[in-house]
């Protein structure tokens, strides 16, 4: 596919994993919001006057809440473990951070709020797809960058006060592409039929599967609330796909399997790492599974995610990890190093400035994929993601701890 045509349909595409993760999964309703207990510091060596950043999600209103409630958590250990080492050079790292319930005029309020009267100097690992459309353009105005979390839409895209820690949604895209080509020779996509904009995004999964020199089998239309998927999956197996690419959320991936295995069609499948939940690791039909993450893996033992294992551990010991688990950690630690110098006095400005001039492919020791914060064409980031893939009904590291990147 022309690089040209691309751009114009990134813009589409970019709503699809939004949909899949998030819209789909929504339940509605309102919630208030509220700002949560900031993070104290108890180590030595906090002198100075604290850093404050911001933090806002949909950590309610959405069957996925508790699952984006992972993410900030994990900010929280992350500001823990900072305040206990020292923070940034010299200064406590306080965290402000709301729940915007689904609701993008909420969202917008409460970044409002933290810029006014927090004086936040950057939003650290905002979990908010879908609503970050709300609040960018505002934040851009105000010169506050906006560090990691969900970046899986085009607001992170050419933006230089936005600035994701990890893949942003074409090369996400081009993960999921890359991880179907080492299952099978031929690949189709099951798509939500709930938005226009699903269907529209079609040609950019052809034109990524081509580029991995996967046959392309088409894709079917899905409605999460149909009350079963004979007809797509009897569509699918005729074309003979190998291997297929739900995009949708986490129960209706599960409806659709179940149905085209009651059609005696069981293809290799490809999800977000985030979807994999006890359910899907218990259901037989998903041995094998590939999931594609965007963070680092929340299980295992690699030895550069070892403090935020700790840490974790010790301030939500009975948590069952998912794929969030890992994306507040990964943000923190982006910030943290782009203020490992920070002056007496911290600005929205001189977060920005840092950031812009951490060294080009940074990789922060394996937390994410090579970044390039740039002034003035945005940021630039490579498509690197994380494996995982069930087996025997465990989660584990097909290709290691480390993110792979696409060629």
């Amino acid at each position: 596919m022309r690089l040209t045509v691309r751009k114009k349909l990134l813009a589409v595409l970019a709503v699809i994993p939004v949909v899949a993760i998030a819209a789909c999964g929504s339940s509605g309703g309102g919630g208030t919001g509220g700002a949560s207990a900031p993070a104290s510091g108890s180590g030595s060596g906090l002198t100075k006057s604290p850093i404050v950043i911001g933090n806002v999600g949909v950590y309610s209103g959405s069957s996925f809440g508790g699952q984006y409630l992972q993410s900030l958590h994990s900010l929280e250990a992350w500001v823990q473990w900072t305040n206990d080492h020292g923070g940034l050079n010299g200064h406590p790292v306080k965290l402000v951070s709301h729940d915007d319930a689904n609701n993008p005029a909420k969202a917008l309020q409460y970044v409002k709020e933290m810029v006014e009267q927090d004086h936040i100097v950057a939003l650290v690992g905002p979990q908010d797809p879908g609503a970050d459309s709300a609040w960018a353009k505002y934040l851009t105005q105000q010169k506050v960058p906006a560090i990691g979390g969900y970046s899986l839409d085009d607001n992170w895209v050419g933006n230089p006060y936005m600035m994701p820690a990890n893949v942003v949604i074409e090369g996400y895209d081009k993960g999921q592409m890359q991880a179907a080509k080492t299952l099978g020779s031929s690949v189709g996509v099951f798509l939500c039929s709930e938005f226009s904009s699903c269907k529209t995004g079609a040609p950019l999964f052809q034109g990524f599967a081509k580029d991995e020199g996967l046959e392309w089998k088409g894709y079917q239309l899905v409605a999460a609330t149909a009350p079963d998927y004979t007809a797509q999956c009897i569509a699918m197996k005729q074309t003979g796909a190998q291997v297929v690419l739900p995009e949708l959320d986490g129960q209706t991936t599960q409806r659709v399997i179940k149905s085209c295995a009651t059609q005696g069609y069981t293809p290799k499948i490809v999800v977000p790492s985030a979807l994999i939940d006890k359910d899907m690791l218990a259901n037989p039909q998903f041995e094998g599974a590939l999931g594609v993450s965007i963070s680092p893996l929340w299980f295992g033992n690699a030895d550069f995610t070892r403090d935020w294992d700790t840490q974790y551990g010790k301030m939500f010991p009975n948590e069952v990890r998912n794929g969030f688990s890992t994306l507040g950690w990964q943000a923190g630690v982006v910030f943290g190093t782009a203020m490992k110098n920070a002056p007496e006095t911290v600005t929205a400005q001189t977060v920005a400035e840092a950031m812009w001039a951490l060294p080009a492919n940074s990789t922060f020791g394996g937390w994410t994929p090579p970044l390039t914060f740039d002034k003035d064409k945005g940021a630039q980031t490579s498509s690197c993601v994380w494996y995982t893939q069930i087996k025997g009904g465990q989660n584990t590291a097909p290709q290691g701890y480390q993110a792979i990147c696409a060629k």
